[in-house]
């Protein structure tokens, strides 16, 4: 039986292999309309700061949460909060809006937020969202940090800059930015998000208006699970040669 159980354990380990959090951004993109919200996987999580109506008000599919369902979330950093506060961002479609003008700001450059209970070999699609089109302040814009809680710095696994203010940091007029990163969850079963902001007047306010997460792992081809039982059949074989 020590066998069979030692066989099983060792093809296991082929089976879920552990991965570094390193997230891998991609660009950010101009909010614009209901098909910005990915639907992708299996929804795990979503956070919608101070919007207690939010899981009334699904978009493409998806319902979040303004009291947030994301395991042990925790924030650090922000100061404040708004909703409805951050004026209506016209994207066509009235739960969208109506999420997005709601957030939580830190007040000076640099806040944080992390959550757990993630599947270690998994593969997670992290979505964030940060919008101001009330005009009422400089160019504004930050960058995002993913990584282990307590490894996470600006430069390492940091996105592009995810504009928001009206007009935004590059000098087009919108209501702000999404951005999506993926990256496949290690042993800690947690993850942490850096924003360090910047403003044009240097009187920058880290932000975030929306964020959803998603598992996106993909089942394996039954030609490798097949080359997985015949491996782990080999070394069963193995192990009962030398008995």
């Amino acid at each position: 039986m020590k066998k069979i159980s030692l066989c099983v354990s060792i093809a296991g380990m082929f089976m879920l292999t552990a991965h570094a959090q390193t997230i891998t951004w991609q660009t950010p993109t101009v909010i614009s309309g209901a098909s910005d919200v990915l639907n992708n996987g299996t929804y795990f999580g979503s956070w919608a700061p101070f919007d207690g109506g939010a899981n009334a008000l699904p978009v493409n599919g998806v319902t979040f949460h303004g009291n947030s369902d994301l395991p042990s979330l925790s924030a650090s950093g922000f100061s404040g909060d708004g909703g409805p506060y951050y004026d209506e961002p016209s994207t066509g479609n009235a739960n969208y809006n109506n999420l997005l003008q709601y957030g939580q700001y830190a007040g000076g450059a640099n806040a944080s937020f992390s959550w757990g209970g993630m599947t270690a070999g998994d593969t997670y699609e992290i979505q964030f969202w940060v919008e101001d089109i009330r005009g009422s302040t400089a160019a504004r814009w930050e960058n995002l940090s993913g990584g282990d809680i307590g490894s996470t710095a600006y430069g390492t696994d940091t996105s592009a800059a995810v504009g928001y203010s009206s007009p935004v940091f590059s000098s087009t007029t919108s209501p702000g930015y999404d951005i999506v990163g993926t990256f496949v969850a290690d042993n800690t079963d947690s993850e942490q998000i850096l924003l360090t902001a910047w403003d044009a007047n240097n009187n920058p306010s880290a932000q975030i208006n929306l964020f959803q997460v998603r598992d996106i792992t993909a089942a394996p081809e039954p030609s490798t699970l097949a080359i997985l039982a015949c491996s782990a059949g080999l070394m069963l074989l193995r192990f009962r040669r030398r008995a």
